[in-house]
């Protein structure tokens, strides 16, 4: 009686070994998994800031501003909506109106160039 319930217990403590080692496995993979996303992320976030810096040089042709600005800009930013809400002044921006989040855009768009300016790289 006593080997059969050794038995049990020992096999019950392999297959909830094995149920562990399965847990893990999969915790280890999802962690992977998510790992992966957010390389893919800042990828895609290099590629967008890569062509801001490139739009920018054509514009500016000054390397230390245009690798600030790209780099201080807000993703969902292009260089295009840089220079537009620049040039633009907040009463045709419609500024008034905007929601919380849409001020909150422009206001991080106009200190990442006062930012970049305060720097002094074209003095």
């Amino acid at each position: 009686m006593k080997c059969r319930t050794f038995v049990l217990l020992f096999c019950f403590s392999l297959s909830a070994s094995a149920a562990w080692a399965q847990d893990d496995v999969m915790d280890k993979i999802r962690k992977l998994e998510q790992q992966i996303q957010e390389l893919k992320i800042l990828k895609q976030q290099q590629s967008v800031s890569e062509t801001k810096r490139d739009h920018c040089m054509k514009a500016v042709a000054n390397e230390k501003f245009c690798n600030c600005l790209s780099t201080n800009l807000l993703s969902e930013i292009s260089f295009e909506q840089y220079v537009h809400t620049l040039v633009t002044s907040r009463e045709k921006l419609g500024y008034t109106a905007m929601t919380a989040e849409q001020k909150t855009i422009v206001d991080a768009t106009i200190e990442a160039r006062e930012k970049c300016i305060e720097r002094g790289f074209f003095k």
